[in-house]
């Protein structure tokens, strides 16, 4: 049994702006840890309330990390997960290849369109009342770590290895990040929720590719998507001189915390006084009520990601080109599919991201062309 010791909240500035910082700067995520088991079995299966299993099968697989369909054919993911259009998004067993992506300008978001809709899709959290609200985290993941030790006391939880299956967990949101607070990262706005010792039954922080899931927050009797995971931890030291560790931490007190890029050095390290309070670390989700008219926006003026691409022809080389409307899209491989054509023709692909022709070639009466988002040495080989 670990000791019991008081949460303190210390001045916004402090708790929020310096551990979110030392966050952006060095820890990544992928998976959900839990506070009070290291079972590696704990919630890899549905809630058992229908209403917050249904928010569970509103999460598919991009990348090795997650993302949430949030319209008929475009999911929402963390920015830093990367992407190229052609890649697979996985959602209720089935694949979904991306045709179409938009990235938001002002925080770690992405707007993946795919080329078929989906069967189900999660509603928006609009509202700006987050704060004190019970929040479902969905991670897919590793174990916890190695326990973090002062003395012979539980301090926290180093990141683990293995994973890769979903799990969920919860907590309460306790903060909002500010634009000012973000800087000079620009991440917009960020909710927050600290990693306690004495929280809920299944209180989760988050560890190194639950980057991109889903934090729900319930509005009436539906579980709606409020922020999009971003980060958690920190990086920290017992003294100067130890090797740094990356850990999610019920108490800081008693141990070096990397501070931010805005200290100009990298690896300058505060070192925490140890207190009868705890000081935990903190767990971020990008807000989605922040930039919910950008999303609204962007979907309905795209409501079809394949319309994205079009494909223009000319006779020759050097155009002038026009936009064809004769072909269709297919998706293994990735490629348009059009009729054969009569006379030798150019063709050119323009779409709302950089896309690689690769070689086109004759099928019968069709003509195949095959492109990707991913670069490629020499396109035309």
């Amino acid at each position: 049994m670990m000791p019991s010791k008081k949460l303190t909240r210390a001045t916004p500035f402090r708790l929020q702006g310096l551990c979110l910082l030392v966050f952006i700067t060095n820890f990544s995520l992928s998976a959900v840890i839990f506070v009070n088991t290291g079972d590696p079995d704990h919630n890899t299966t549905p809630p058992s309330n229908p209403a917050e299993a249904k928010a569970w099968h509103l999460q598919g697989t991009w990348k090795t990390c997650q993302g949430t369909p949030i319209a008929p054919q475009w999911f929402l993911t963390a920015k830093h997960i990367g992407g190229f259009v052609g890649d697979v998004f996985t959602f209720q067993g089935k694949s979904y290849t991306a045709v179409a992506r938009v990235l938001d300008p002002e925080t770690d978001l992405a707007l993946w369109g795919v080329s078929e809709p989906f069967p189900a899709f999660a509603e928006i959290y609009q509202r700006k009342d987050e704060i004190g609200k019970r929040l479902l985290i969905f991670g897919r993941g590793e174990q916890r770590g190695e326990p973090v030790l002062l003395g012979s006391e539980v301090r926290g939880w180093r990141q683990g290895q293995g994973g890769g299956f979903m799990r969920w967990g919860e907590n309460i949101v306790d903060q909002i990040a500010g634009v000012e607070d973000t800087e000079p990262r620009k991440l917009g706005e960020l909710i927050g929720a600290t990693f306690d010792r004495n929280g809920l039954p299944s209180e989760a922080g988050l560890a190194s590719c639950d980057s991109g899931g889903g934090m729900f927050l319930r509005q009436g009797n539906v579980w709606k998507l409020a922020a999009v995971n971003f980060g958690a931890g920190g990086k920290f030291k017992k003294t100067e001189d130890d090797e740094a560790f990356f850990a999610n931490m019920l108490d800081v007190g008693g141990f070096f915390f990397q501070k931010s890029e805005d200290s100009q050095q990298e690896e300058f390290f505060e070192f925490f006084e140890d207190q009868d309070e705890d000081i935990p670390t903190n767990i971020w989700g990008t807000r989605l009520s922040y930039r919910f008219d950008w999303i609204k926006e962007t979907i309905e003026a795209l409501p079809n990601p394949v319309q994205t691409i079009h494909l223009e022809t000319s006779e020759a080389i050097n155009g002038p080109f026009s936009e064809s409307s004769d072909w269709t899209l297919i998706q293994n491989p990735l490629a348009i599919k059009a009729f054969k054509p009569k006379t030798a023709q150019f063709y050119r692909i323009k779409a709302s991201v950089s896309l690689n022709m690769l070689t086109p070639r004759l099928i019968t009466n069709d003509l195949l062309i095959p492109f990707t988002g991913e670069p490629v040495a020499n396109p035309n080989n």
